[in-house]
């Protein structure tokens, strides 16, 4: 259709016209063609008269078979369908362009659907003279879609209530998806079995596990039986087949299992050993669906896999042919499969089965057997692969899914190449930027990140790449106004057959609010909630460091202990709130009391301390404490009220005072003491009495 449009949008139908005789140039142009092609002349208004169509008009269009030549479209059809097909004939009259439109009609019971093109012809004057209609059949392909719909919903359903436990995971063995069955198998959540690397894999079959992984991304791997355990910790005998999930470009993406409880088969099949010969028949009790055919495809005999796998018991499946089995369409071409693996020495081939009223898909590997160099028939070797195909389809619409979803996502969700290239970003980050990443240099998305968080993230994509596990780091980004934002930003590696990374999957994710609330619990932790002073524990941390920095340096510091006079009369006199402000105000008047380079801190009740470093000799300590004595005694003026306070200060010196902490605020408190014994509002300093 397309091409016939092509030629008539470039005048070269025009063109052979005046060289070859109209009917000719028809029939060499149109009757090869499967599409619907008719040839319109305008009679006059609303008069549309069939001069000619093609043979597949002829032989397949809705109309066929009528008699057609020298007919108008209203004598063919019904008077409904008749109006809306002469309605859109007058419309590229009117407008003398191109018309193209989808439509349905009914006619003999049966459904047509097409998809049309209206092409006008016109003389020298420019008035449409012929049209030339187009309509391909479009029926099938619509059906087609509407089964492929039921086709997902059946899928969907069987997802989910199958008895079958299914278990997908990536190349790097996450669990990507585990049904309902597995999680009733194994005890565990999805959730939980997608917080943990294979919770139900016991501790001394971990490696084990890995190796199943390694070698399904290489291989379909059909009953390998082992030991799982459930998260009540009971033990219990799987079967598992294993099958690379692979795309369109045969790269595997991920691997699909189906685990069975075969816990009651292998205590059947213990006690049953321990009672019977050790020679068996490897066909008896192979654990793969095995059949034995004639050429002709006669079932001679079934092993026990096969007659669980069709769900049939042996004497319904022994006498009949296995072209029974399969759809009708494919019979004749198994037929040709049994006769060639006469001739070769085994084939293999994936073809439908019906079981117990469901179509599933095997994998059937054709082995002729050889006695004494004859061939006597066939080994049919089964493999259950309905899960596996609908897994690797389900995988792809995952993938579509992703898209969907990351488009839709709040998260900054970003795709990377290992060289660092952009290759996709979420919607999202347009509207943190104020502008899509793909619009900004490479320069431009570094200045979103502070130099050390850029470099932190270089390195863990380095790691990554290495290792071929996921990372986690925290960052601040830039937001459109500027305003730094933490992330924490979740990077997964995609791993290739060949154990290559990829592509990069980077989900970073607001956590300002976390940032806050861990500030502000460091700041509870080590200041306190009145004065907004260092607490204890933050200031003898910094008493503890002097010390340290005093031993490597050789120079001293001094500890002066504060303790208020008469708090407790403020408390009694004015209320505790007043009380509070009270201390508030005298935390601001001790940091105007230190130099820079000192600290203070609140250590209880109305207890202060100040370190006082680098300081020369105790004259100076003296004068510094007596310029903050004097400073804290002046009046106060808290909620109206004037308040009259003092403190005493008692003063040790590192090292002839003490070489610890305790030691220190053991000699400034004994200071203390003896300066409020002395009449407080007092300074002393720590003195040594034989």
């Amino acid at each position: 259709m397309e091409r016939v449009k092509e030629w008539m949008d470039q005048g070269i139908i025009a063109g052979i016209a005046d060289r070859i005789p109209h009917e000719h140039l028809l029939h060499m142009l149109m009757d090869g063609i499967s599409d619907y092609i008719f040839f319109m002349e305008v009679v006059g208004e609303r008069r549309f008269k069939y001069v000619y169509m093609n043979e597949s008009a002829k032989n397949h269009s809705p109309i066929k078979g009528a008699g057609w030549e020298g007919k108008y479209i209203e004598d063919l059809l019904s008077e409904e369908q008749a109006e809306a097909l002469i309605e859109a004939y007058q419309t590229v009259v009117k407008k003398k362009e191109a018309l193209t439109y989808e439509d349905e009609i009914i006619i003999n019971g049966t459904l047509f659907r097409g998809h049309s093109v209206l092409t006008p012809m016109m003389d020298e004057s420019g008035e449409v003279t012929h049209i030339v209609a187009i309509t391909r059949n479009i029926t099938e392909v619509i059906e087609k879609e509407r089964d492929l719909s039921r086709i997902n919903a059946m899928y969907r359903s069987l997802m989910k209530d199958t008895t079958d436990a299914i278990l997908i995971v990536d190349t790097a063995g996450n669990i990507l998806e585990a049904n309902r069955a597995l999680e009733e198998l194994y005890g565990y959540t999805k959730e939980e079995m997608h917080a943990s690397s294979f919770p139900f894999v016991p501790s001394n079959r971990i490696e084990e596990a890995h190796e199943l992984v390694r070698k399904g991304k290489e291989r379909a791997i059909a009953g390998f039986e082992t030991v799982r355990q459930r998260k009540d910790g009971t033990l219990v005998d799987v079967s598992i087949s294993v099958s690379p999930i692979q795309n369109e470009d045969g790269e595997t993406i991920g691997i699909s299992s189906i685990v069975r409880d075969i816990s009651k088969d292998k205590t059947a099949q213990r006690k049953l050993e321990a009672s019977r010969s050790r020679y068996r028949s490897l066909f008896k009790h192979n654990p793969q669906p095995i059949l034995t055919l004639t050429f002709q495809g006669l079932i001679k005999k079934a092993n026990s896999a096969t007659l669980r796998l069709l769900k049939i018991e042996e004497d319904d499946l022994v006498q009949t042919s296995i072209v029974d089995w399969v759809p009708k369409e494919q019979r004749s071409w198994l037929r040709k499969q049994l006769l060639e693996s006469f001739f070769q020495n085994g084939t293999r081939f994936e073809t439908s089965f019906w079981m117990d009223g469901e179509e599933r898909i095997l994998r059937v590997s054709l082995v002729p057997i050889i006695n004494e160099g004859q061939k006597e028939g066939i080994y049919a070797i089964l493999e259950d692969r309905t899960e596996q195909v609908r897994a690797h389809e389900a995988l792809r619409q995952s993938e579509e899914k992703f898209r969907l979803i990351a488009d839709h996502s709040n998260d900054l969700i970003s795709v990377f190449s290992p060289m660092g290239e952009l290759v996709y970003a979420s919607p999202s980050q347009k509207k943190f930027l104020g502008r899509a990443p793909h619009e900004m240099s490479s320069e431009e998305l570094m200045k979103q990140l502070e130099p050390d968080d850029l470099n932190n993230l270089s390195n863990a994509f380095k790691w990554s790449e290495g290792s071929k596990e996921a990372f986690t780091v925290s960052l601040t980004l830039k937001s459109q106004n500027g305003e730094p934002v933490w992330f924490e930003c979740r990077g997964t590696p995609v791993v290739s057959e060949q154990n290559q990374v990829s592509h990069f999957v980077i989900v970073a994710r607001d956590i300002s609010e976390q940032k806050n609330y861990e500030e502000k619990l460091e700041r509870f932790a080590f200041y306190d909630y009145l004065t907004d002073l260092p607490n204890r524990r933050l200031f003898e941390d910094r008493v503890e460091q002097a010390i340290a920095k005093a031993e490597r340096s050789g120079e001293s510091f001094a500890l002066l202990y504060l303790d208020g006079d008469g708090f407790k009369c403020i408390n009694d006199e004015y209320g505790h709130e007043i009380g509070d402000e009270f201390l508030c105000s005298v935390g601001k008047r001790m940091k105007e009391c230190i130099r820079s380079g000192d600290s203070v801190g609140r250590i209880g009740g109305d207890e202060f301390a100040i370190l006082l470093e680098d300081i020369a000799d105790r004259d100076q300590i003296y004068e510094v404490s007596m310029r903050a004595l004097e400073k804290l005694r002046e009046p106060y003026i808290v909620k109206g009220e004037e308040i009259r306070s003092s403190f005493s200060i008692g003063v040790a010196c590192y090292p002839e005072d003490g070489r610890t902490l305790d030691d220190l605020f053991r000699s400034a408190d004994q200071a203390l003491y003896r300066g409020k014994r002395d009449g407080k509002n007092q300074v002393r300093l720590y003195e040594h009495h034989p």
